[in-house]
């Protein structure tokens, strides 16, 4: 059975708790990194959000860019919208201004996907499979911060190769509801399920409500919990109005056009659609707080950043050579 801790929540204080020897639980690696950096004489928590700042605006756009194939000299346009795009993602700035593992661990994902983009481009088998071993190495990090991301990270290493049509598509989709069914019938997202009714409604709204206890309506509330959560169409103030616009809008258009032109996504495109697909099935069963979803949702957006640009370069240059 699949047992995370979903995490979530203003857990700043604890990190910096945990770094300064106060506290000796570490729920992840992040504190522990945190503490050796202030072994050694170099943690700063006023000084960290800074470089996280820098990584946001900067090093961040940068990658995704550099995984979409979209280079400044050629595609301008293109790379410009890039950097806009990151530089307006309210959630990812919230946890910018301290000492969050949200910003280290999106950069150790997009360091993960170029070895794998490498991996997958790769014309040398002794190459490919180095790259290979190194991209699984990253996954195993990533779930020292997040067991999940990482496990998502690994298994869409291993399941890559599935082939998209818009046709196969629907098939797939419906064979993907199916088996989620089917595996939360026989309790593997038991741990998972018991998790999400651990949340409770507080005064904010800032939940769902979704029972997932009744596996006759696991189907029903998996897809309202994805219209909720990774959508973002529950609605319950003006901060929430004010995320999807900026955040959903753009995000709802590009995976839109993705699905139209499937038919262009490649090797490295497909690991991205399967990481997409594993890692929002695992934090859509488990969570029910809309602020965490917010946090949770990042490596989704971001995924389909990359899978839009890269889609939308193939596509300008296969109509001019048509």
């Amino acid at each position: 059975m699949i047992n995370f801790s979903l995490g979530g929540g203003s857990d700043a204080d604890y990190y910096n708790d945990y770094t300064l020897g106060k506290l000796d639980v570490a729920v992840n690696i992040w504190p522990v990194i945190l503490r050796y950096m202030n072994n050694i004489g170099i943690y700063s928590r006023e000084f960290i959000p800074y470089i996280f700042l820098i990584a946001n605006i900067l090093f961040i756009p940068i990658m995704i860019a550099s995984l979409a194939d979209i280079g400044f000299n050629k595609e301008q346009k293109y790379y410009l919208y890039i950097f806009l795009l990151c530089l307006i993602y309210p959630s990812l700035y919230f946890f910018t201004f301290d000492i969050y593992r949200d910003v280290f661990m999106v950069l150790v994902f997009l360091i993960g996907c170029m070895v794998v983009k490498s991996c997958l481009a790769s014309s040398s088998l002794s190459k490919a499979i180095f790259l290979f071993l190194i991209a699984i190495a990253i996954g195993w990090i990533l779930t020292k911060f997040r067991p999940y991301l990482g496990i998502a990270f690994i298994g869409a290493l291993l399941l890559w190769n599935i082939r998209f049509t818009k046709k196969r598509l629907i098939l797939l989709s419906f064979s993907y509801l199916i088996t989620l069914f089917f595996a939360n019938y026989i309790g593997i997202f038991d741990n998972l399920t018991e998790y999400r009714a651990g949340f409770e409604e507080n005064e904010a709204g800032s939940t769902l409500g979704l029972d997932f206890s009744n596996p006759i309506l696991f189907i029903p509330n998996f897809i309202a919990s994805i219209l909720g959560q990774l959508f973002g169409f529950f609605i319950t103030n003006t901060s929430a109005l004010a995320v999807f616009l900026i955040e959903t809008i753009p995000f709802l258009f590009m995976l839109i056009y993705i699905v139209r032109n499937i038919k262009f996504a490649n090797n490295f495109l497909r690991f991205l659609i399967v990481f997409f697909v594993l890692y929002a099935s695992i934090w859509l069963i488990g969570n029910d707080n809309l602020g965490t979803a917010v946090r949770l949702r990042i490596y989704n957006y971001l995924v389909i950043y990359i899978c839009f640009f890269y889609i939308l370069k193939l596509k300008r240059l296969s109509l001019k050579l048509s």
